[in-house]
C-alpha cells in the first residue's frame, strides 16, 4: 500500500515532466531523479517484505539467464558461466531480488562499459553465486560493515545514490536460506560479491536422513 501511494504521484510527475516541454536535457536530468526514487522506494519495500513461500528446488542456469538478459538488452556487459545441473533450494523471488540488487550494484559503482562476470561453482554442498565488478573495491575493514541497512561507502565506491539497502537485503535473503553473503576485493580489481546457497541435492540429502 505505502509502495503504490508513493508511487501513483511519482508516475504521473514523471508524465506531467515528459509533457512539460522543457529542454531535453532538462527533462532526462529529471526524469533520472524520479527514477532514482523509484528504485530508493523499491528497495525500501524489497527489505521489508517477508517471503512466506516455502523453499523449492530451483535450476540456477535458467533462473539467472532470466534475470540478466533484461540487463544485457540495456547494454549492460555480463558474462556468465553456470552448470546445468547447478540446483539450489531457496524462494525464487527472494532470489531473483537478491540477483538483481547485486547486478544493480555492480552496475552503479563500477566504471561506463565494464565487464561483469556471474558464475556458480560448487563448494562443500553449497551453490556460490559469485559476481564479480571492476569498480574500486571497499576496504577490507568496511566489508561486513557494507552488509548493514543504509550503510555507504562513497569515499570508496564513488556513488552515493540509493538507499543503502541493496547489499543488506542480499545479506537478508542469504541469512534466510540459511546461506552466507561475502564480499571480497578481487586481486586484479574489482569486487567480487558472492552469494552462498545450499545445493538442493545437500538438502534432500539431510532430509532422507531425517
Amino acid at each position: 500500500g505505502v509502495s503504490h501511494d508513493l508511487r501513483t504521484p511519482l508516475a504521473r510527475l514523471r508524465l506531467g515532466v515528459e509533457m512539460s516541454g522543457a529542454p531535453d536535457d532538462d527533462v532526462r536530468a529529471m526524469v533520472s531523479d524520479i527514477e532514482e526514487m523509484d528504485r530508493v522506494i523499491g528497495q525500501f519495500v524489497d527489505y521489508g517484505r517477508n517471503d512466506q513461500a516455502p523453499p523449492e528446488a530451483v535450476a540456477l542456469a535458467p533462473l539467472i539467464e532470466d534475470v540478466v538478459e533484461p540487463y544485457r538488452l540495456r547494454g549492460l556487459d555480463i558474462a556468465s558461466r553456470i552448470a546445468a545441473h547447478a540446483t539450489v533450494r531457496v524462494r525464487p523471488l527472494s532470489l531473483r531480488r537478491a540477483l538483481r540488487n547485486l547486478i544493480d550494484n555492480a552496475d552503479r559503482y563500477g566504471p561506463p562499459g565494464q565487464h561483469l562476470q556471474l558464475e556458480a561453482r560448487a563448494h562443500d554442498g553449497m551453490w556460490q553465486i559469485a559476481l564479480r565488478d571492476e569498480g574500486p573495491g571497499i576496504p577490507e575493514i568496511e566489508m561486513e560493515n557494507m552488509k548493514r541497512p543504509f550503510a555507504r561507502l562513497d569515499a570508496a565506491r564513488g556513488n552515493s545514490q540509493g538507499a543503502g539497502l541493496g547489499l543488506a537485503i542480499v545479506d537478508r535473503v542469504a541469512r534466510a536460506h540459511d546461506g552466507r553473503f561475502e564480499l571480497a576485493n578481487h586481486p586484479d580489481g574489482g569486487l567480487i560479491a558472492t552469494l552462498s546457497l545450499p545445493s538442493a541435492a545437500r538438502s534432500e540429502e539431510h532430509t532422507s536422513e531425517l
